[in-house]
């Protein structure tokens, strides 16, 4: 895929570490809103924190394809060894469900930083290690933000209580992620690690349209295959948002009726039976940009 790449980093906006019961606090909307996308240049880094926010308001797998795309490295940039990029990477696999990695990066994000003391990562430390059952290590970090002038007190009460953080609005979903049999991160890939967290808590949604987008924006149709063949129908996936019922379509060109098969709408099937019949008579396709068909043709070049 030929795209024109910005490569300035810029800081994380938006989300900061604050004094009082909410230590870790992002406007969501806001990052949203103020992305710029001209249709041509993208920065991979203000990508990733783009599909960060649509998945942290559930509209990932909806509303993905509405912004020029570049590939796998928009949705995870890779990791460069700066702050600034180690910072959303963490973000990025904790909102995906993926607890240790994003506590490694979190770390590495501390290391590689010029403040060893930066409150949003240290808050982050917490919060996974307390995801983890680490208590002692995440009562090292508060003890870090206390001494600081932090106020941890939402915190301190989960430190050495399995059933509190369990219970936990925020981090009892990402405690149900942790894989409970022996599971050495990222050995077998990232999609195979996100199956892991699928079937061991089906209800977390981040992870379903992480992995799904994952494979739409890989153009990897095998295993976009793959994936509605296992979830589809079941509590991870009753029905499909739109950037998959799109690629669905697709999949009905190898088997005739698979879009009735997965509950794809009749008018969604029209659409794109419109789509290829422009393709093939060179008719405008403006239409059709913000759908999953548009952005694999333009991948592939056509």
């Amino acid at each position: 895929m030929k795209f024109f790449v910005i490569a300035v980093l810029a800081i994380l906006p938006c989300v900061t570490a604050c004094k009082g019961n909410k230590s870790v606090e992002t406007d969501w909307q806001k990052v949203i809103a103020s992305y710029k996308d001209d249709g041509k240049a993208v920065n991979y880094h203000e990508l990733a924190k783009l599909n960060l926010a649509l998945a942290e308001t559930g509209r990932l797998a909806e509303d993905v394809f509405k912004y020029t795309q570049a590939g796998s490295a928009g949705l995870i940039p890779e990791w460069n060894r700066t702050n600034e990029v180690g910072t959303v990477l963490g973000d990025v696999y904790w909102s995906m469900g993926h607890v240790a990695y994003a506590q490694r990066m979190y770390f590495e994000a501390l290391v590689v930083g010029e403040n060893e003391r930066d409150p949003y990562l240290l808050t982050r430390l917490v919060q996974t290690n307390l995801v983890l059952g680490a208590y002692r290590v995440a009562e090292k970090y508060i003890s870090i933000l206390e001494n600081d002038g932090f106020d941890c007190s939402r915190y301190k009460p989960l430190l050495y209580d399995d059933s509190a953080v369990d219970s936990d609005p925020e981090l009892g979903p990402k405690r149900r992620c942790v894989p409970i049999k022996d599971h050495i991160s990222l050995e077998e890939g990232l999609e195979e690690d996100l199956k892991v967290i699928i079937r061991q808590n089906p209800s977390y949604r981040n992870a379903v349209d992480y992995l799904g987008v994952l494979y739409l924006l890989e153009c990897n149709m095998d295993g976009f295959r793959g994936f509605l063949d296992e979830f589809y129908g079941t509590e991870a996936l009753p029905k499909l948002p739109k950037a998959f019922a799109e690629a669905a379509c697709m999949l009905s060109q190898l088997e005739s009726g698979y879009w009735k098969k997965v509950g794809v709408d009749k008018r969604m099937w029209n659409d794109y039976r419109d789509f290829k019949t422009r393709i093939e008579t060179r008719l405008s396709l403006d239409k059709y940009k913000g759908t999953f068909w548009y952005y694999i043709l333009r991948a592939n070049n056509q």
